[in-house]
């Protein structure tokens, strides 16, 4: 099986896993804690990326998030949403998405960097051409 994304990343000395195999991203395999995530919608090869200070429920929940667009089980407000990610998991649900940890360096607990590293992600994103790029955050808050 291929890999897709060879490269390496590092981030303020954080290393940055960007090495993703279809098959191999697994959420249930992810911390409980902090962490930056990758989800790859392999048939379509979209991505988004991600940050979390509990990297494993917010995964499970995104997966739950999807599979309601794509049964139609939304509430009428959620079900009203529009964007790449919306029309995606409508389509597809969480088929052939997968989710992989990009970083739980004990560093990002502290959530600013978290943050940063996110946005340093994000740049990289729009860079690169191998992905379909479905980062379209803006504006980051550090503070919840």
């Amino acid at each position: 099986m291929a890999a897709y994304r060879s490269e390496a990343l590092e981030f303020r000395g954080i290393r940055l896993n960007l090495l993703w195999v279809p098959g191999k991203g697994d959420v249930s395999r992810m911390p409980t804690g902090h962490g930056i995530y990758a989800e790859v919608h392999w048939p379509t090869r979209s991505l988004r990326i991600g940050e979390s200070q509990a990297v494993r429920a917010r995964n499970l929940s995104y997966i739950r998030w999807a599979n309601k667009h794509f049964e139609g089980t939304h509430s009428p407000k959620e079900a009203q949403r529009r964007g790449q990610i919306v029309e995606l998991v409508k389509a597809w649900g969480s088929k052939g998405l997968e989710h992989y940890l990009i970083s739980n360096d004990p560093r990002p607990a502290d959530r600013e960097l978290r943050v940063e590293c996110e946005k340093f992600l994000h740049e990289w994103a729009r860079q690169q051409t191998e992905y379909v790029n479905l980062n379209t955050q803006r504006g980051y808050r550090t503070v919840n």
